[in-house]
């Protein structure tokens, strides 16, 4: 098996620079002393990388009492498990941004920080938006499936555009920033109102709105509406990602259209789930947690490969090991379509998920494991431990 970083790419590590642009007004004039002073609790001895894995930590906890409470994202939750989850995105989120702070603090940053930090969160991404779902009550459904897939095209297109333009680019309203007080924020305020007014008529939220224009209106939830805003934002934020990349191509003299390109895979991941999702009813409205789950880890593993040749300056990744799953549980849902019968059918197709999930988490497993190892010994450096203290 070919290794995640070939030995010509490592001496890349030592040269790379983080960059990033935050232009979140919260950021900036709310809560960055809040995180000045929250990056104080954690002592000068504990690794940036353990901050990192504890905030994610947080999130896991927050689903597994999901599973417990609301496993098909439709049941209601007593007060209190809607305030854990708002407690633990919170913290998530804190801990996120502060782990940077940590580094510099322990005068410990390395690539491996970056790459630590975006493979937690790439792993998140996908819970947190199941938590929500849950917490406004979706289901299994469209909705709940397009608000994952949102979220997950928008981590991808900022991942892409780092690998491009080598900057890390934080808009006005950002995941890491606003959407993560936007998740806790809606959890807080269903511990303390309940679900049902996630299920109200939006239109009942805008005040004098001619009730003749309400009636030609798409009927829309107060949740659904927010996905939908989801998918509309989204578009600018497309935009602007491939726009930066194209300025950036041509500052570097490379290829617009081949960096354009990278983006196809990705798309054909998601094109491909939608259409399973599709051909498989079943799956959408009986199993879609379990897909998801699914979904996320393999997800994890395309973007992680990403930020691996990011820091390392190797070619960006096309397809790979974990688009083998996607295209073959998309082929056999769609199997009867072209006269075949289906390997995995009805309820057996719960079968091929299952595998598919396992397949996926190995495979994330250990590429994880290996690239860890493999940056740890060439930097000299662990990776939930500071190895070597900073010069005073």
């Amino acid at each position: 098996m070919a290794p995640y970083i070939p030995e010509n790419y490592l001496p890349n590590l030592k040269k790379y620079k983080y960059q990033a642009i935050d232009k979140s007004l919260i950021s900036k004039y709310v809560l960055a002393e809040y995180w000045n002073q929250l990056v104080k609790i954690f002592p000068l001895t504990m690794a940036a990388n353990m901050v990192t894995l504890l905030g994610s930590l947080h999130v896991l906890v927050a689903v597994v009492l999901n599973q417990i409470y609301a496993p098909n994202l439709v049941e209601e939750c007593p007060s209190w498990v809607y305030f854990t989850f708002s407690a633990c995105i919170w913290i998530y989120g804190s801990f996120d941004a502060v782990d940077g702070k940590q580094a510099r603090r322990t005068g410990t940053a390395s690539p491996l920080g970056e790459l630590f930090d975006h493979g937690c969160d790439s792993l998140v991404v996908s819970l947190i938006m199941t938590l929500f779902a849950s917490t406004c009550q979706l289901g299994e459904t469209w909705w709940t499936a397009a608000l994952v897939f949102f979220a997950l095209t928008n981590f991808y297109m900022s991942t892409m555009e780092e690998y491009h333009t080598h900057i890390l680019f934080l808009g006005y309203f950002s995941g890491p920033v606003e959407g993560i007080i936007s998740f806790s924020l809606g959890t807080l305020l269903t511990g303390i109102f309940g679900p049902a007014f996630w299920a109200k008529s939006v239109y009942s939220f805008i005040p004098l709105l001619p009730s003749a224009l309400v009636d030609v209106l798409p009927p829309l939830t107060l949740a659904q509406s927010l996905v939908a805003s989801m998918g509309v934002m989204l578009i600018p934020t497309v935009y602007m990602s491939f726009s930066n990349i194209a300025s950036a191509c041509r500052e570097q003299n490379k290829s617009v259209l081949s960096a354009f390109a990278d983006s196809i895979p990705f798309v054909a991941s998601i094109a491909s789930m939608v259409v399973w999702l599709a051909a498989s009813p079943n799956v959408l409205h009986q199993h879609l947690v379990l897909f998801l789950m699914f979904a996320g880890f393999a997800f994890s593993y395309i973007v992680g490969r990403v930020i691996v040749a990011h820091v390392t300056g190797a070619p960006f990744p096309k397809l790979n090991r974990m688009h083998v799953p996607i295209f073959f549980g998309t082929a056999n849902a769609i199997a009867p379509m072209v006269g075949l019968a289906k390997m995995f059918d009805g309820e057996n197709e719960v079968v091929l998920i299952w595998i598919c999930l396992a397949y996926t988490a190995l495979q994330y497993a250990h590429f994880a494991l290996e690239v860890i190892n493999t940056i740890c010994a060439y930097l000299d450096i662990n990776c939930l431990t500071i190895k070597h203290k900073k010069a005073e």
